[in-house]
């Protein structure tokens, strides 16, 4: 590859690969009726089949997941939380938001995920839930936090939003969980036109909550925001302090504007069919890469995905070792001067992060060396499926030629 060639190459981070498909489906929506409608209920569906679910419901994000997830449970504000101290902010948000106590324990290098040993350690009187991501896609060992969960009697949220359709033991990672959250953000591995989320459940109970609490807390969410909400025999079924008052205006829960659009559903049952496709490129890339950096392992600590699990990663990690002859800035500096784009793995230790800082908390450990280590040195690139073989090779050429410098 020349020179002139490869000044054309940028290897993002992140994309959304959509087409004629797509782009079709939004159309028809935007030409019949945007309301909620017949799309989003085809999605809910699926989405839940895939974790395991009886059932979804598809909200504007992940993060409102997560939020919601928390409102189902209905917690006394102190309860305690364990989750990881590495983590995405809108997987801690909602803890801090419905002023319960985050206990937080590391992650296992190579992993970013919960170190399952310390979680049993962690584990209180008070402690209520646990919330647990599969950070960058990486899956946990579900079988011991499910087990964890059902000795303690305690509450399993699957954060699931960096990764779609895994499995532990060949089964659905929410068969493990009581609540699985995800993402359709545009990055993430299909998308909902650049946004979107689920949260699935078993309970039909939860399911009416979750909906009503998704639509301003309107009693008339039940009825489904395109037709039957607007049939007089559902409008006046109720008194307000003996007022005949109209459903579409009750609001029996304090609840939020967390609704999806139609439009984001249908875009995003296209990008479901494309799903097998984008696995297996993603499967693909990350073994490419993964094959690469084995050759530098005396400078990177590689990805370990959890045995007996099947995933798709969100991007491809990597954390530079205590002795390598760089630092991270010197390698992503040269890395961005070349248009390939990096991220660090998220929130490093959210403790130090500013929104974070002052947050009532409780440590399970007197240190954290691994979450410290991974703000440190760790930084992650592209490995989705919008990456075609050239560019795989332009960011294979020039990592070789960074650390050709330090034979």
């Amino acid at each position: 590859m020349n020179k002139q060639a490869q000044s054309k190459i940028r290897v993002p981070y992140g994309h959304s690969c959509h087409g004629k498909e797509e782009i079709g489906a939004v159309v028809k929506v935007l030409k019949n009726n945007t309301a909620l409608g017949d799309h989003t209920k085809e999605f809910e569906n699926k989405i839940a089949k895939m974790f395991g679910k009886k059932y979804g419901v598809m909200v504007n994000s992940g993060s409102s997941a997560n939020l919601l997830a928390f409102e189902l449970l209905n917690l006394p504000e102190g309860s305690e939380v364990i989750t990881p101290i590495l983590t995405f902010a809108t997987t801690l948000a909602p803890i801090v938001q419905k002023r319960l106590v985050p206990v937080f324990v590391d992650v296992d290098e190579g992993a970013y995920l919960v170190n399952i040993k310390q979680v049993e350690k962690a584990i209180t009187k008070k402690t209520k839930v646990l919330m647990i991501p599969s950070l960058m896609g990486n899956i946990p060992n579900m079988e011991k936090l499910a087990k964890l969960s059902k000795k303690y009697k305690l509450w399993f949220i699957e954060d699931s939003c960096d990764t779609l359709g895994g499995k532990y033991n060949k089964k659905p990672t929410g068969v493990y969980s009581h609540i699985s959250t995800t993402s359709f953000y545009g990055s993430h591995v299909i998308n909902g036109a650049g946004g979107g989320g689920m949260i699935c459940v078993n309970n039909p109970n939860w399911v009416d909550r979750l909906v009503v609490m998704r639509g301003w807390g309107r009693q008339s969410s039940l009825f489904g925001e395109k037709t039957n909400s607007e049939l007089l025999k559902n409008r006046f079924t109720q008194n307000l302090a003996g007022i005949p008052y109209d459903n579409k205006f009750i609001f029996s829960e304090v609840g939020y504007n967390f609704l999806p659009l139609e439009l984001s559903s249908a875009f995003a049952l296209e990008q479901l069919k494309k799903f097998p496709a984008f696995k297996e490129i993603r499967k693909r890339n990350f073994s490419e890469l993964y094959k690469f950096f084995s050759k530098y392992n005396k400078y990177f600590t590689l990805a370990a995905q959890t045995p007996q699990t099947e995933t798709v990663w969100l991007a491809f990690p990597l954390t530079i070792r205590e002795n390598a002859p760089f630092t991270r800035l010197e390698l992503i500096t040269f890395l961005e001067k070349n248009n390939i784009q990096t991220r660090p793995i998220f929130t490093g230790n959210v403790l130090k992060q500013p929104g974070f800082k002052k947050i009532t908390h409780r440590l399970a450990q007197k240190n954290y060396p691994n979450a410290e280590r991974i703000m440190r040195n760790a930084l992650v690139v592209g490995c989705h499926q919008g990456l075609a073989p050239n560019q795989i090779a332009y960011l294979k050429t020039k990592f070789i030629e960074f650390l050709s410098n330090y034979k």
